[in-house]
Order: structure tokens, then C-alpha cells, then sequence
């Protein structure tokens, strides 16, 4: 779906290999100019790619639904809206994931806000962070990766023993 987002035509779809993911849909969105999009760069998380032979758009990067709904500022974008028929970027080999735990409420009935959480999984792991802890998230988002980030490479030695 091409959108403007800072004055700039970005063109945003949900990879089917990210429709499922754990933590909702990691929308792919492609764009022109690094500098020309400050708004988005502070939305995009994982990695960047780079389109090197693309005619319109030079860089991938990736970013939850409610933040692209945000920058485009149409709240009405689905899922299914921006769901396209086959996989365009890589498989990742890990995600970065960022989780909020939730606020706990104290006898005297008042709030402590709840800790903020972050780390690296493998794909075939993903699925089992928001449940495998003590911790009860409030809110888990993951973003892939496409180099093996170095928290993993230990796990990933150990797995193939």
C-alpha cells in the first residue's frame, strides 16, 4: 500500500512469513531517502536493509501496525489490508524483542508502573517468550533481524551439538 508518511511516498505490506508473528504483524515499509523520513526512523525497529537495485526505494525497514497507522495517520489500515501473497524480504535468523510488563497494583490502591524488558530470540523461540517467564507483559513486540546478534551466537553453538 504506498502511503505518505513526512511528505515522502513509502510503500508498506505485511510479508506472510510476519502475519503470525508473536506480539502482532511486523509490517515491512519501503522508502527512498534515509534522511527524508525522520519520523519513520524513529518507528523502525531490527534491522534495515537495503534495496540496492530498487528503482523507487532504497531501504526496508520494519515496525508494528499501530505505529505505521500512526505515521500515515490512518487508523483504519488492517492487517488484511496490507497482507501481500509471498515472502520479499529474507528469513530472519533471530528478532530483537521489546516487552512492557504489566502495572502492579499496591495495597494502598495506587500503580507502579512495570519494568521494561529486552532481548534477542531465535525464530523457532519467539513464540514461547511471552509465556515462559514469571513476568505477565503487558504489551511484547519483536522485530527480525538478519544478522545473528552476538547474545546469540553462544545458543545457537549449543544447538547445533
Amino acid at each position: 500500500m504506498i502511503l505518505s508518511i513526512d511528505g515522502q511516498l513509502v510503500n508498506a505490506y505485511i510479508e506472510p512469513q510476519f502475519f503470525e508473528i508473536t506480539g502482532g504483524p511486523i509490517v515491512s515499509v519501503e522508502f527512498y531517502g534515509w534522511e527524508n523520513v525522520p519520523n519513520l526512523r524513529k518507528h523502525i525497529q531490527g534491522d534495515l536493509r537495503v534495496a540496492r537495485v530498487a528503482r523507487y526505494f532504497n531501504f526496508v525497514g520494519y515496525m508494528q501496525l499501530l505505529d505505521l497507522c500512526y505515521l500515515a495517520g490512518n487508523y483504519k489500515i488492517s492487517k488484511e489490508d496490507l497482507l501481500i501473497d509471498q515472502n520479499i524480504s529474507p528469513a530472519p535468523v533471530a528478532y530483537s524483542w521489546s516487552a512492557w510488563e504489566a502495572d502492579i497494583e499496591l495495597e494502598d490502591g495506587e500503580y507502579e508502573s512495570g519494568e521494561y524488558y529486552f532481548g534477542y530470540s531465535l525464530p523457532e523461540d519467539l513464540e514461547y517468550i511471552p509465556t515462559d517467564s514469571d513476568v505477565h507483559y503487558e504489551c511484547f513486540y519483536a522485530y527480525p533481524l538478519f544478522t545473528m546478534p552476538t547474545e546469540l551466537e553462544q545458543t545457537v553453538e549449543e544447538k547445533q551439538r
